[in-house]
């Protein structure tokens, strides 16, 4: 992170004075369900402004919130976690999806957390799910159950980087499946991911649980890209192309 050696033992490969440069995402105008960025018009357009996709209805999620922008140091530790294998960096990141959750009572109103799945082969070949591990950490956090279980991944998709919003979404449809005798119906659900970009991922995921019965699904990340694929404006979603 910042080059200084670390002075104290410690699990965490990264000193506090980074770990305390962390920023939550700036108070700006955003679409009330899905903090999407949005323009300067929306803040007299609408008490409570949507963005071009929630207009229209085309998330499953009840609503998405996340900590911070997926730049600087948030970025690095994120890689550190994702890539490096630096699992013990769950324990304080998930501390800052607990900020997000104490922020807005509804995240905290439900009744089990699940991680985005990966898919298998995926798994393997990292050796975990980093958002199994976030999640895991803010259960404990929430005193909250963890079902890692019910939600898998049943197709593995091609990577998202690249990709516009309306392709993003189809690369992820039909992606996620809830396996057989899960216990799902009436739960409400706190959705748990590291980085959001379109949202195409937790709205795939969302889709399937409620699918599968849940009443609910409240979604958090860590961070999320808000500078728009392709130069899109907060109007020139995919939603204009379906």
């Amino acid at each position: 992170m910042c080059g200084e050696w670390l002075t104290t033992a410690s699990r965490i490969p990264v000193c506090p004075s980074c770990l305390g440069r962390l920023q939550p995402l700036e108070p700006v105008c955003a679409c009330a369900l899905c903090q999407r960025p949005l323009s300067a018009v929306y803040q007299t357009s609408a008490r409570e402004p949507l963005c071009g996709v929630c207009r229209r209805g085309l998330n499953d999620f009840d609503r998405l919130r996340s900590f911070g922008a997926f730049d600087g140091a948030l970025r690095k530790l994120i890689h550190l976690l994702k890539y490096s294998g630096v699992v013990t960096l769950a324990t304080p990141l998930a501390a800052l999806l607990g900020v997000v959750v104490h922020n807005e009572p509804g995240l905290g109103a439900v009744d089990v957390v699940v991680p985005v799945p990966l898919h298998p082969r995926r798994q393997r070949a990292r050796g975990y799910n980093q958002a199994e591990c976030l999640a895991r950490k803010l259960a404990d956090l929430l005193a909250l159950p963890l079902d890692a279980r019910s939600l898998g991944r049943s197709r593995d998709t091609a990577s998202q980087t690249g990709l516009t919003p309306r392709q993003r979404r189809e690369n992820v449809r039909g992606a996620f499946a809830v396996r057989p005798r899960s216990q799902l119906d009436a739960k409400r659900i706190l959705l748990v991911d590291d980085v959001c970009t379109t949202g195409a991922t937790l709205n795939a995921c969302a889709h399937t649980l409620k699918r599968a019965g849940a009443s609910e699904v409240q979604a958090v990340t860590l961070a999320r890209v808000v500078q728009w694929i392709g130069g899109l404006r907060d109007d020139d979603s995919d939603a204009a192309h379906t």
